[in-house]
């Protein structure tokens, strides 16, 4: 079968190499080193976090940390963004309709297309940013672990992480030889192929090369198009690590690590309209809704496409100052490149795609700390950080079969460009002291200083540009003359010249917003006994502003949003029992959430409502989790784990994202279910000497949510198929997974499934100009896998 998207002598080509390389390190590290077997994940071992910058006990770290092993990882199948967020309590992943991921962690998200946009979940590899969410796609690969930090981590990561941040710690070079391969084939074609080499080069460096190659089939059936398929995918990801020691008290790690991804956009279903103008397009009116199955959808033939890259370099320096201090240096620099086309309505006919939609990002970021050693009484950190980005991101939207292209313009082709440049610097430090040999005191801060420069545009580079004859000859009335083609058609509405743009002129927006803010934290953590953790922090946290990328009539729809902030108190306890065979963790928090973030939208006669940015005024998020495993006992392993947040808005007037206009005092904060509930157990018994059998599951549960702010209010559409449009229902999913192993792991073959029940479900829901559209999740998986290492 070809690929068609890359073509299948690239295709082959990469798993080619994936697999071969990895053939060839097994061979290589067979004949060089019987000592190379890498150490197994222990149940037994404690595991070591790095969430205050510095490596500690899980069981010693008084925050709310997840962890996901490397082992689980791959037993589990967790490659993806959405993997993660489904196997975390109280993360929600939602995919955008430009195909930016959104990460909502205990009710704190940015619901943002734009390219630009900072998270409020921020992602890293070894501590190292990747500051925009659409850098973060692929790179959860050959990792040993994934720590989610829960809560504000403005102290030490930085003023954008209001939510918490997730840090990929990669698998790291080995003292002795490794290597390992593994591969699977599942459902609509997929295979997967992961490998890695390891060893030394000499005594004083280190290296780890791996990599992964994914493919499949389109999953999503058209509804008009029997034989039609989208969503077909191509990743080509790879790591390389490095570690040098030139001097005893020096040392430095390499990262470089990238992916390269084609294949095919997301399509939304078509679930309900949203009509701007009186009259629908008679294609628009005349089209079915979609089936609710996860696999129905229907998109414009050919359109949806991606095209995208990213690339990063970063190095770390570790210098011994003395025998109890240490200077750290982190240097990155992250290059991104998209291009992409994404379908809009979930319809053949167009009432709302997009055609182009590329951009660019470019981010360099350095850090400079020094910390002393973790064995001290009073353990401290200082530093100071600076990044510089730049984004650039135009976007082509097609429109002709709108009910405004009817009436205003039928070419409809609107085009819009943001370029922004922002500039960040920061100095913090952080103090852990421990006042008795049970009770430490902590307590961090962090000042921010924040500018970022906008130049915005919309404009009409259509070869007959109606869209901009349409506001200089009649809604401005001529008094600019014809429109030139290309030129920046959107009214300055301000009251006030905006970069020599008069009030009721058209023009390019340009602005810069700057704005500087103080976070911190306080705590105390308590060990009355061994095996008991009770803690207490209060922290302030704040995320910077923005400006959006969007189609605009007027200056108001450039405006940015300001920062938001977090005041959160949470209080905890981690305890074993039974002798280490039970861990509990528990966690109580309230946050006092101001100026939250949000994309709605905005009336703009007369075309209707338009895309804006806006704070909500106040919200509050209060919860409580719970989170129990057990060691392994007689080859059982369990794990359960309990969130509840309720998440509301309570003060907040306005338009939201579907057009409702009300006071949505007391409605629910999006993408935020009010509860979550996990269970995992894996079962192994030997059968021989040779090998072990197992079986595990795997089932989460998340309650209903809405997709936007008083997404419990119906919009005013003409028609649905589902009632309100705007709820995401609750819903379980269920992974199974079963094979043979050897004793030491060196060996596994697994058969799986994913969501085996075919549970259909939706993550997201959108409204684009005439339609509302539902993003489904994937439907049953299932495949074999097999790895091997040595």
């Amino acid at each position: 079968m070809a690929y068609g998207f890359v073509g299948k002598r690239h295709a082959h080509r990469a798993l080619a190499l994936t697999i071969g390389g990895s053939l060839l390190a097994l061979v290589w590290a067979s004949a060089v080193s019987a000592q190379s077997t890498p150490a197994e994940e222990s149940a037994d071992a404690d595991i070591v976090v790095t969430a205050n910058k510095r490596e500690q006990k899980l069981t010693d770290v008084g925050l709310a940390v997840a962890v996901l092993g490397g082992d689980a990882l791959k037993t589990q199948k967790i490659s993806s963004l959405a993997d993660i967020a489904q196997t975390v309590p109280g993360l929600s992943f939602t995919p955008t309709a430009n195909e930016t991921p959104v990460f909502t962690l205990r009710g704190v998200g940015f619901y943002e297309t734009s390219l630009g946009a900072y998270p409020t979940v921020p992602v890293y590899i070894d501590e190292f940013p990747l500051s925009f969410p659409a850098t973060t796609s692929h790179s959860a690969f050959d990792l040993e672990r994934i720590e989610v930090l829960k809560g504000p981590q403005g102290t030490l990561f930085g003023q954008n992480a209001t939510g918490g941040a997730i840090n990929y710690i990669a698998a790291k070079p080995t003292k002795n030889l490794s290597a390992g391969l593994s591969l699977s084939y599942g459902r609509f074609n997929a295979i997967d192929a992961e490998g890695y080499v390891s060893g030394p080069l000499s005594d004083k460096v280190g290296v780890r090369v791996s990599s992964r190659y994914e493919r499949a089939d389109g999953w999503q059936v058209s509804n008009t198009r029997p034989g039609d398929r989208n969503g077909k995918k191509e990743v080509i990801a790879g790591r390389v690590l490095l570690d040098f020691e030139p001097v005893e008290r020096l040392r430095f790690n390499l990262n470089l690590n990238g992916w390269h991804e084609k294949g095919e956009t997301q399509s939304p279903q078509y679930v309900a309209t949203l009509p701007q103008q009186a009259v629908l397009d008679p294609d628009v009116a005349g089209a079915s809704f979609s089936p609710r199955k996860p696999r129905a959808s229907d998109w414009t033939p050919g359109l949806p496409y991606k095209n995208n890259d990213m690339f990063q370099a970063a190095l770390r320096g570790d210098l011994d100052v003395t025998d109890s201090i240490t200077l750290t240096s982190l240097t990155s620099y992250v290059d991104f490149k998209q291009k992409q086309r994404n379908e809009g309505d979930g319809l053949p006919a167009v009432s709302l795609d997009l055609t182009i939609n590329r951009g660019t990002i470019k981010s360099f970021a350095q850090e400079l700390r020094l910390a002393n050693s973790d064995s001290s009484g009073t353990r401290w950190v200082v530093g100071s950080n600076f990044e510089r980005s730049k984004v650039f991101q135009e976007v082509q939207a097609s429109c002709p079969d709108s009910s405004t292209a009817a009436i205003f313009f039928p070419t409809c082709e609107p085009n819009y460009t943001a370029k922004q440049k922002m500039t960040n610097y920061a100095f913090f430090a952080n103090i852990e002291h421990d006042i008795a040999d049970t009770v430490t005191l902590k307590a961090g801060t962090r000042y921010t200083n924040s500018k970022r420069d906008a130049d915005l545009c919309t404009r009409d580079i259509a070869a007959t540009p109606d869209v901009g004859d349409f506001f200089y000859n009649l809604l401005l009335g001529g008094a600019f003359g014809p429109y030139v083609q290309g030129a920046c058609y959107v009214i300055n509405d301000q009251g006030t010249t905006i970069n020599g743009v008069s009030p009721g002129a058209p023009g390019r927006f340009k602005s810069t917003l700057k704005e500087d803010n103080l976070s911190w934290r306080v705590g105390v953590d308590w060990k009355p006994q061994p095996g008991l953790l009770i803690y207490g922090n209060v922290a302030k946290g704040y995320k910077a502003g923005s400006f959006p990328a969007v189609s605009a009539s007027a200056f108001t729809q450039f405006l940015p949003v300001k920062q938001e902030s977090v005041l959160a108190f949470e209080t905890g306890i981690k305890t074993s029992l039974f002798d280490r065979l039970i861990n509990i963790t528990a966690a109580g928090y309230y946050y006092d959430y101001k100026a939250k973030q949000l994309r709605s939208k905005t009336l703009a006669l007369p075309f209707g409502i338009l895309d804006i940015l806006q704070n909500i005024p106040k919200s509050d998020i209060k919860g409580f989790e719970l989170e129990v495993g057990t060691r392994s006992l007689g080859g059982l392993t369990m794990s359960g784990s309990f969130v509840y947040t309720d998440a509301q808005i309570k003060k907040f007037s306005g338009i939201n994202a579907a057009g409702v206009a009300a006071v949505f005092d007391g409605t629910r904060v999006p993408f935020t279910p009010k509860y979550q509930v996990s269970l995992n157990g894996d079962y192994r018994i030997p059968v021989n000497e040779s090998f072990d059998a197992f079986l595990g599951g795997t089932m989460t549960y998340r309650s209903g949510t809405v997709a936007v702010v008083g997404g419990d209010f119906a919009p005013p559409t003409t028609a649905s198929a589902v009632g309100n449009p705007l709820l995401i229902d609750p819903y379980t999913i269920v992974d199974l997974r079963a094979g043979i192993a050897a004793p030491d792991n060196k060996w596994r073959l697994q058969l799986y499934g994913k969501n085996v029940f075919n549970k259909y479900y939706w993550t997201n829901v959108v409204a684009a100009f005439d339609t509302i559209g539902r993003y489904a999740g994937m439907p049953a998986t299932y495949g074999a896998s097999f790895s091997i290492r040595y």
